[in-house]
């Protein structure tokens, strides 16, 4: 059973735990679950900071918030991070800033006995700009005088909306406002504008003619769901350093799901304020829902913390996020450096290598994983602190896995192995973990200086290679001739090539011809990337039946953007 299944299995026993008010501890450590039904952690109490997030609408997820065709959104225009501005009432009113603030703030109160006056002074061109702090789906807005002072209707006035985007914004930063409405003579105490849905963030009112007026509430209506939104989960504080180990959660969608997005990313800290930025990490790259995905925010680090955007291009379209998952455990150790040699290599080529790691202050672990692109054929020797010791060797799909007697304080581990470098700038990452804590998650090792002297000439895990001129760098058939007559030996054709190189993914084909350059079998379509790949043929052709005796011909294509690479073998099949 691979991690993923392991994790999903998990989840489903976290999800019975939960339920009977148990804390879940596995072997992958705490697993900390929000939004996952009855019994786990609840979204809503565990923000630090939303903007016009929905908690409601679907219990147990969250979303934008979506507007009811009676919503007053100015309601919200503070909460959301919004304001309600003027650039020139002060001066005409001579009054305080703070006056000022709290009288244009009545404006959007809900308070319908105060109202903003402007009497007593004969001015004209009075702006008021309003901030709805997101961008929301608008049809309406509304405004008037309080019940009693109808003569105070303002007599005439402009409204302009912005949408808050980069292509209505100036150059100077400023909302580039578009001319919505104009009345130059009014005398209705309610001003009830019926607005095309549209998407607005600014909205700015100019009087236009003198005398004194006053407005009690601006109202403004609309529908849908608002452009953006975010949730930043509150500092996790874990008592102690400690080491992240998977993530998973759901995304859903509302509407259109090609015009609405949301993505996660996680950062870990050494203080409870996350504003410390030389105390917390940047936030990482977005974490895909849907699938276990490892966090790659540093660590160990005592404090963590994760955070949700959302985005939609469309009114009624909108991003949902559901049931986050992830796992924590106590640090190995306070530190683990390592480094490796040498740092240079020639590509393709079987080279000798030596892995240092130095334990700060280890609580114990017995166990180390290193990443690589090929299989590591060979350990040679296995040394704590100068003294070799005995090693057992595990291959791994992605590298290999070394257990050797459990190390324990301040120490330093070394392992000379062989393996072949298959890409510029090749990395080899590696974790530690201990046996007989199955609780506690794999902790990452970090580059350093772990050996003074020539081994350490980049103090880190990284090995630069000479490049080759060929993306297909070795390929090998074995065994040939092949027999696929069903008693079990040599029945199956073993196919291994090595890609070098590969800056990204690219598309792949095995294939199986005869010597007329017919297509025989098709082995293997997929994308793949600079490694080590082993196929198989079982002697049978696209239909399912075993081909007849006789020479083939087996075909490597790789599709890149300089055209397709591609090496061939011949291989015997008899009975």
């Amino acid at each position: 059973m691979n991690r993923q299944q392991f994790f999903i299995k998990t989840w489903l026993s976290v999800l019975f735990l939960v339920s009977v008010g148990l804390v879940p501890i596995g072997v992958h450590g705490v697993e900390v679950v929000i939004g996952g039904g009855p019994g786990t952690l609840d979204w809503e109490q565990q923000f630090s900071e939303i903007s016009v997030i929905d908690f409601a609408a679907n219990p147990g997820q969250i979303q934008p918030d979506q507007t009811g065709s009676a919503d007053n959104l100015a309601l919200k225009i503070l909460e959301s991070g919004g304001s309600i501005t003027s650039p020139n009432a002060r001066i005409v009113l001579e009054i305080s800033t703070s006056e000022l603030d709290k009288r244009l703030k009545s404006m959007i109160s809900g308070d319908t006995t105060d109202a903003f006056e402007i009497k007593g002074v004969n001015a004209t061109g009075i702006i008021i700009n309003i901030d709805m702090g997101e961008r929301f789906g608008i049809n309406r807005i509304r405004f008037g005088t309080r019940t009693g002072f109808e003569e105070f209707a303002i007599g005439g006035f402009s409204i302009f909306l912005n949408d808050g985007s980069q292509e209505q914004t100036t150059l100077a930063g400023t909302p580039d406002f578009r001319l919505f409405k104009t009345l130059e003579r009014n005398v209705d105490p309610v001003i009830d504008l019926d607005v095309p849905l549209q998407f607005v963030r600014f909205i700015q009112l100019k009087q236009l003619v003198r005398g004194e007026w006053e407005i009690d509430e601006f109202e403004v209506f609309g529908e849908g769901f608002v452009s953006a939104a975010s949730y930043t989960s509150k500092v996790f504080d874990q008592g102690q350093a400690a080491v992240f180990g998977g993530l998973t959660w759901s995304a859903g969608a509302i509407g259109e799901p090609t015009k609405s997005s949301v993505v996660l990313s996680t950062r870990s800290g050494t203080s409870a304020d996350p504003s410390d930025s030389l105390a917390w990490s940047p936030w990482s790259p977005p974490l895909p829902a849907g699938v276990l995905t490892d966090i790659v925010s540093p660590a160990p680090r005592r404090y963590f913390q994760f955070r949700f955007l959302f985005e939609s291009s469309d009114i009624l379209s909108a991003a949902t996020a559901d049931s986050l998952i992830f796992e924590v455990s106590p640090a190995i150790a306070d530190s683990l450096q390592g480094e490796i040699s040498p740092q240079n290599a020639f590509i393709g080529q079987n080279t000798t290598f030596t892995y240092a790691v130095r334990a700060f202050d280890s609580n114990g672990f017995d166990r180390l994983k290193i990443e690589t692109l090929a299989p590591v054929d060979t350990v040679h020797s296995v040394e704590i602190d100068g003294v070799e010791v005995p090693f057992e060797k595990t291959d791994v799909d992605d590298g290999v896995e070394i257990g050797f007697e459990r190390i324990v304080g301040n120490k330093t581990l070394q392992v000379v192995f062989d393996n072949i470098a298959l890409q510029y700038n090749t990395v080899f990452s590696g974790k530690v973990s201990d046996s007989q804590r199955p609780d506690r998650l794999p902790q990452s090792i970090g580059a350093g200086d772990v050996v003074p002297g020539p081994l350490t000439a980049g103090d880190d895990l990284s090995v630069t290679i000479l490049v080759g001129k060929d993306l297909i760098h070795s390929m090998e058939i074995a065994p040939n001739p092949f027999t696929p007559n069903g008693d079990a030996v040599n029945d199956e054709l073993q196919i291994t090539y090595d890609f070098i190189n590969l800056t990204d993914v690219a598309p792949v084909l095995v294939r199986v011809y005869d010597l007329s350059g017919r297509l025989v079998k098709d082995i293997y379509s997929g994308l793949d990337s600079s490694r080590r790949y082993q196929r198989t043929w079982d002697g049978t052709n696209n239909g399912g039946d075993r081909v007849v005796p006789g020479i083939y011909l087996v075909r490597v294509e790789v599709d890149t953007d300089a055209g397709t690479k591609s090496r061939t073998a011949v291989v015997s099949l008899v009975y």
